[in-house]
């Protein structure tokens, strides 16, 4: 290889690794904030969070360094420009991306129909009347646990079950309807849900996963509620300590 040659060589091996590590950088930071606020365990991998962010993986960290290693060369006309248009596609696909993630993060998780229901902003914004109310419901971190609450006046009674649908999934949408969890819910909530020992015997799958689960959780099982929950993209089982009602562990 002449010396012009390997100059060029190192010049658009140089660019690339810059490019790929700004990019890793930026997409990182994007991935961190996902997780650690908007798609929290289970939700990142369970309720579409992963999904998106592969396709920001696919175009910012992968296609536009690959495409810089492409179109570089040390004295080639017109490089400043091809590499700004490589950058422009991928700061708007970073942008359109995190957009995605934001507006289409779970908001709440809704008890209705004796499931717990994944709801986006999105579905919530469409069909609430009095979005301020649901401030209260917001937590810092993750989505917000409530439960759907049929209302007492007869006549609003009536329109609630008009809205109903079979599978619950177009009625949970409606915040106007949403309310803390209170003692009594939890109590009946944990005791129609399922027996996941009961499950396991008729499910190998179940079996397997609530081996795993054993494993690495100590409690006693009657300290624990096994809810099921419907997200956008499959139905997992939540672990709840009875107790405080927080969430302990998952079965995917």
């Amino acid at each position: 290889m002449k010396p012009k040659e390997r100059f060029n060589a190192s010049g658009k091996l140089r660019a690339f690794l810059i490019h790929i590590i700004a990019s890793a950088l930026v997409v990182g930071s994007i991935g961190a904030l996902m997780w650690s606020l908007w798609f929290p365990q289970p939700w990142f991998m369970h309720d579409g969070g992963w999904q998106v962010y592969q396709l920001i993986l696919l175009v910012d960290v992968i296609l536009g360094p690959l495409l810089t290693l492409i179109v570089f060369r040390q004295e080639k006309p017109g490089l400043q420009r091809d590499i700004t248009i490589i950058v422009a596609v991928q700061l708007g696909a970073l942008a359109f991306g995190t957009g995605t993630m934001y507006q289409y993060r779970p908001a709440f998780i809704v008890y209705g129909d004796s499931n717990f229901f994944s709801v986006t902003w999105n579905e919530v914004r469409r069909s609430t009347q009095d979005m301020d109310r649901l401030e209260r419901f917001v937590p810092d971190r993750g989505p917000g646990m409530v439960i759907l609450r049929p209302p007492s006046d007869p006549k609003d009674q009536s329109l609630f079950r008009a809205l109903r649908s079979t599978d619950g999934t177009a009625i949970v949408s409606r915040g106007d309807y949403y309310d803390t969890l209170a003692d009594a819910d939890w109590n009946a909530l944990f005791a129609r849900g399922p027996r996941i020992e009961d499950l396991a015997k008729l499910d190998p799958a179940i079996a397997a996963d609530l081996e795993r689960f054993r494993k690495r959780n100590t409690a006693p099982m009657e300290t624990l509620g096994f809810v099921p929950v419907v997200c956008r993209r499959e139905i997992i089982m939540l672990v709840f300590d009875r107790k405080t009602h927080t969430i302990v562990d998952w079965l995917d």
